[in-house]
């Protein structure tokens, strides 16, 4: 019986901090959470990259292009609200589970990003890299009708 109560508090536990750690995915006084000092982790809201700029577009046209461009990156919309986004991807190899973290700026018409490993201390860029493709889709999808074939 002392062996079923420990496995049912060990379970409990671990959905415990799970629900914990989604609880505490969210803006803090209206920006990104601040990167940890950790190599594992980077930000847009604190220069390690630059942040997108969509002035010549609607905010809800670009807060909906960048949805697409997580999705098809190969991540999983956890949680969505007017101007924060919270979206879990898993690494390739390890099958570590990542966060990105994005948060539309209206008033100076950025989107800020921030992706994070949730375990670990060093990532090997794997985070730069993925908000750097990111990026670079998403800017596909927002000027896509500046793009033509030079050989017609």
């Amino acid at each position: 019986m002392h062996k079923y109560r420990i496995k049912v508090a060990v379970i409990l536990s671990f959905f415990t901090l799970a629900a914990l750690a989604e609880s505490e995915k969210a803006l803090v006084n209206g920006k990104l959470a601040i990167c940890p000092d950790k190599p594992n982790c980077v930000s847009t809201e604190t220069g390690d990259l630059a942040a997108i700029s969509f002035a010549t577009h609607k905010p809800e046209q670009a807060w909906a292009l960048l949805q697409t461009s997580i999705v098809e990156q190969g991540g999983n919309i956890e949680k969505m609200r007017e101007n924060y986004l919270w979206a879990s991807f898993q690494t390739s190899v390890f099958k570590f589970t990542d966060d990105l973290e994005a948060r539309l700026d209206k008033d100076n018409q950025l989107i800020q990003l921030r992706s994070a490993s949730r375990t670990g201390y060093y990532d090997f860029n794997v985070n730069r890299k993925r908000l750097n493709r990111l990026i670079d889709a998403f800017s596909l999808k927002l000027n896509s009708d500046k793009l033509h074939n030079i050989h017609e």
